[in-house]
């Protein structure tokens, strides 16, 4: 089976993904090339490149570790990527699998060991997060956002 070429960007966008959810420029890239090293080259695809360096980089997760906001590469990402650096590092994996990379919840939940409702908990807590300007006030109100993860953790 021959594999469609990994554009450039392709491997950017993977990168970056892997920058955030990391939140450390050396483990992203160990990351990326850990999954290049491990694909079988003819099956390599964007998606599998991708698939392989998200779970390279929760594999081994440091705890508490510093972001360096200063690093040449995060330096470089939109404020709105440098702003989800900020959020605690479960709440980041779990906004960066759901929202920006669109997986389903229960698909999110089992990549990072939870249960599918904390990802509902996870997700709204950074988004509202996100959604603070400095002085702590929101930008706008979202009043279903309780009422929504109340009902997805119901759900059996």
């Amino acid at each position: 089976m021959n594999s469609v070429p990994v554009t450039p960007k392709e491997l950017g966008q993977t990168f970056i993904i892997a920058l955030l959810i990391t939140g450390n420029t050396q483990r992203a890239e160990a990351a990326l090339l850990e999954a290049i090293e491990t694909t079988n080259l003819r099956a390599m695809s964007a998606g599998t490149l991708l698939e392989g360096t998200v779970s390279a980089s929760l594999a081994g997760q440091i705890a508490a570790h510093q972001i360096d906001l200063g690093d040449p590469a995060i330096s470089s990402l939109p404020v709105e990527l440098r702003n989800v650096l900020n959020l605690p590092a479960d709440c980041r994996q779990c906004f960066v699998l759901r929202v920006l990379l669109g997986l389903r919840r229960e698909v999110t939940a089992r990549i990072l060991h939870i249960e599918a409702c904390q990802i509902d908990e996870l997700s709204s807590i950074a988004a509202r997060t996100l959604a603070l300007r400095p002085d702590g006030t929101t930008r706008y109100e979202c009043p279903t956002a309780k009422s929504q993860t109340a009902r997805a953790c119901a759900k059996p």
